[in-house]
């Protein structure tokens, strides 16, 4: 059976949620993905690596959380580490970092989603007792070419939410946009 594994992690080893494993029902609605030996799995090594180096060197030290899975389709898994960066001097953010090995380049991309109510690519609500939680979810391949209009686009989302308003969501595209970045932004 081919699986999908995704776990998250707070910082100090509090597990938000364990393993989840995508059933046989589930598996036609997931992507066909690319030969394995084109690809390498991104290690928790690499995760902090670059949690050091884009999100500073304290990045590691805050509360955060991992997920790990296959979130680009190629077969292999890729990390996720989501936080609340308080050392940014323009506000908090959530500080999404996603490193993955897809056809065997190490590649890494870091979004700073803000807290504003009246932005589009925002979260609601900065509540220093509970961040926001990461997840996945898998939505049916004619998803997204019907509702996010790219047929192109691996159909497993990394999911934010605040719980207060529409979670952003995030999905791997193969081709990247002019400023290189491979992970489109969704929010209903």
């Amino acid at each position: 059976m081919r699986g999908i594994t995704g776990v998250a992690i707070i910082a100090g080893g509090m597990a938000l949620a364990g393993p989840v494993i995508a059933s046989d029902a589930l598996e036609p609605e997931i992507q066909e993905s690319v030969a394995p030996e084109s690809a390498q799995p991104a290690t928790s090594g690499d995760l902090y690596r670059e949690m050091r180096i884009q999100g500073g060197q304290n990045a590691a030290r805050n509360r955060h959380q991992v997920l790990v899975g296959d979130f680009t389709c190629d077969g292999v898994n890729d990390q996720v580490a989501g936080w609340v960066d308080r050392d940014n001097p323009e506000g908090p953010f959530f500080a999404l970092l996603f490193v993955t090995g897809h056809k065997g380049k190490m590649q890494s991309e870091m979004k700073l989603i803000p807290f504003a109510q009246s932005e589009q690519y925002a979260l609601c609500v900065d509540d220093e007792t509970a961040p926001p939680v990461l997840s996945w979810q898998i939505v049916p391949t004619e998803y997204v070419a019907d509702v996010l209009g790219d047929p192109g686009l691996c159909n497993i989302a990394v999911r934010v939410d605040d719980f207060m308003c529409d979670a952003p969501q995030f999905f791997w595209s193969n081709d990247a946009t002019q400023d290189g970045e491979h992970w489109a932004f969704y929010r209903n």
